[in-house]
């Protein structure tokens, strides 16, 4: 069940008009999984939930989808109830938390479906083998080669930029263990923004090939990191970012970041909406209420802060 709150921020936003008061839907956001590191099956998250990341965007029958955690399972099944055709799907990075969902997707079983998939390119292996590497024995019974959907693999290259129908969509690499991309949709004039898994100030780089040269090379690299989750977030209407550490919890190898770094890159970029997202697996439904509104005394003017929950919808 949706919080009242979250009742009163969807309705809010949901409709636009334009001069000759026709409906018009920009982009819709759904969260079907926020949790990070692994699910969770717990009374303690009942209400936020407790699969991990999958975020579905919508404009004008385009249908892109953010990661497949295990919420792209109840996703999938939705899309061949109402006969989606044709799927993008972006991975910010091929950690399990971002992928395992991908083996149980409704529609790779279904002969009439294109699935497009996306992910910043990995010096080692495409993403092809990568997710080809999940999807066999012994870890899978059925070989990702043997599904009946039509699949396209994409590795896009740093601040790649590329038209998703009516959806402008960009990646960036951002500063977390092995390749990982931030992604920023565009559409008619609204931004959504997707910054998970990423160590944002911390004093670590930590993604593969980033540790390598002098102290100033290292520490410019550090600096283009912190600009491309700036330049992906800026002016965002809805910014995703990941919350999985308090201030006393952070630990500085994990590649993560705190929430009052989400405050910070909010206020930086000009953010209109800061969803707290990547929680962690024993962060309770108690203790995001109470984080969200501590942490909403401290947020930027004229922004709003809530915190990612499975089935709730954003519309910009």
């Amino acid at each position: 069940m949706l919080h009242l709150q979250h009742l009163i921020r969807i309705c809010s936003a949901r409709l636009s008009y334009v001069a000759d008061d026709r409906l018009v839907i920009h982009m819709e956001i759904t969260f079907w999984g926020v949790r990070g590191s692994f699910p969770v099956s717990s009374p303690h998250c009942a209400r936020y939930g407790g699969n991990t990341p999958c975020i579905e965007v919508n404009a004008q029958d385009t249908c892109v989808i953010v990661d497949a955690g295990t919420g792209i399972c109840s996703l999938g099944k939705r899309l061949v109830e109402q006969g989606q055709k044709e799927i993008h799907l972006l991975i910010s990075h091929t950690h399990w938390d971002h992928i395992h969902g991908f083996p149980h997707f409704a529609p790779l079983c279904e002969s009439d479906v294109t699935i497009h998939l996306y992910a910043l390119a990995n010096a080692n292996a495409s993403l092809k083998d990568i997710l080809c590497g999940q999807q066999q024995e012994p870890f899978f019974p059925n070989a990702l080669d043997s599904v009946n959907a039509d699949l396209h693999f994409t590795d896009l290259s740093e601040g790649q930029r590329w038209n998703i129908g009516p959806i402008d969509v960009q990646c960036r690499r951002l500063n977390h263990a092995s390749y990982t991309g931030g992604f920023r949709l565009e559409s008619v004039g609204k931004t959504f923004s997707y910054l998970s898994d990423l160590d944002l100030y911390g004093p670590r780089l930590h993604g593969e090939g980033m540790n390598t040269g002098t102290e100033d090379e290292i520490e410019q690299k550090r600096i283009g990191l912190q600009q491309n989750a700036l330049e992906l977030a800026r002016d965002a209407d809805l910014m995703v970012f990941d919350s999985f550490f308090l201030t006393e919890e952070y630990k500085d190898d994990w590649g993560h970041s705190k929430m009052e770094d989400a405050l910070r890159l909010g206020a930086e970029s000009n953010a209109r909406r800061i969803a707290f997202f990547h929680h962690a697996p024993g962060r309770s439904d108690d203790q995001l209420d109470e984080l969200v509104a501590h942490y909403s005394t401290e947020v930027h003017r004229d922004a709003d802060l809530i915190a990612a929950t499975e089935g709730d919808q954003v519309v910009l």
